[in-house]
């Protein structure tokens, strides 16, 4: 697998998560940094099972702009801690990679085959076979940080919406405010264009 693209994690707020709100809109709220005194702060632990070529977790913890480091195999009984909603990072490349991936899309399953393989299959077709040690199987656990000073009650779209225009006034930004701003994409998109950072697509 060649190594993924360098983000950072889908943040949620106190009155604004995944359950209430489309993840393109939470994720302008994140890089808007209007709304850090709701953000829900969580460290993120990682930890994977892999001894082959690569698999590395590599960070910017200074910022995008900065150093990149880079946690490598073999990696053992150990996990890292980080803030990930907010900290970019990748996992690098995994294995040899001159391989050919095999022909699957986002609807492939993977499937142990009994005798220390898996096996990747679309629609009742094997389109991979691997032996175990070729798979790097990762776990992620999440735990919210909960500070112990007062903060702002929890956001409602009209609060929301509220942050957002008069910091767009300030800016003397030209925009309609639409009926349902959660999921209107030329709102969203509008919001983007101001505040999310460009796409990051080094390869270092």
């Amino acid at each position: 697998m060649p190594a993924c693209t360098i983000h950072v994690d889908n943040p949620s707020f106190y009155g604004a998560t995944r359950v209430d709100y489309p993840l393109p809109f939470l994720r302008v709220m994140g890089s808007s940094g209007l709304f850090e005194a709701w953000r829900v702060v969580r460290a993120s632990t990682l930890s994977w099972f892999y001894d082959g070529v690569g698999g590395n977790f590599d960070y910017w913890p200074e910022g995008i702009d900065g150093p990149m480091w880079s946690e490598q195999s073999p990696f053992g009984n150990v996990a890292l801690c980080a803030d990930t909603d907010r900290i970019y990072h990748r996992i690098g490349s995994i294995g040899d990679g001159n391989v050919e991936l095999p022909q699957m899309s986002a609807a492939a399953e993977i499937h142990p085959d009994g005798e220390g393989n898996w096996i990747i299959l679309e629609n009742g077709e094997v389109r991979a076979s691997y032996p175990s040690h070729f798979i790097r199987f990762s776990v992620l656990w999440k735990a919210e940080v909960r500070a112990t000073e007062s903060r702002p009650g929890n956001l409602t779209l009209d609060r929301i919406m509220a942050i957002f225009t008069s910091d767009l006034r300030h800016r003397r930004v030209d925009f309609e405010i639409p009926s349902n701003p959660s999921t209107d994409t030329a709102w969203i998109l509008l919001l983007q264009r101001i505040y999310a950072p460009p796409a990051v697509t080094l390869d270092r």
